[in-house]
């Protein structure tokens, strides 16, 4: 029999309370069909771990499962299964980073405010106005 594969994405806060009561039921539907169902974390700990692995001993290094997963989608036989997921404020993004440091590892600064972003025009004569016409 050939085997089926369901990919179910890992994520946090909300979303893995969902994780943890509807995984057991797919899990119990799928079994015994020939579909394996398997998980990949892209939670906000797991992208940021997954990122900075030059800071890292191999023990704590994890795969860049979100990256994967990105390429196993280009795929037409691909199934995966994604809950909604909750982006990081800035807060919580400079709190990680913090909470990073304070553990034997060294992670990136950031600066506190982005620097000014440059505005394109758009519109007429703008560059993306004229590649329409």
């Amino acid at each position: 029999m050939t085997t089926a594969k369901i990919i179910w994405t890992k994520v946090d806060e909300a979303p893995a309370l969902a994780s943890y009561a509807l995984l057991p039921v797919v899990r119990a539907f799928t079994r015994g069909t020939g579909i394996e169902v398997e998980t990949r974390d892209i939670s906000f700990a797991g992208r940021i771990i997954a990122n900075f692995p030059e800071k890292l001993t191999e023990p704590q290094r994890i795969p860049d499962d979100l990256t994967e997963l990105g390429e196993i989608c280009q795929a037409p036989g691909a199934n995966v299964i994604k809950l909604p997921n909750i982006s990081a404020s800035i807060p919580q993004l400079l709190g990680a980073c913090r909470s990073s440091g304070r553990r034997d590892t060294t992670s990136p600064s950031s600066p506190r405010s982005p620097g000014p972003t440059r505005r394109r025009p758009c519109g007429r004569g703008s560059p993306r106005s004229s590649a329409r016409r």
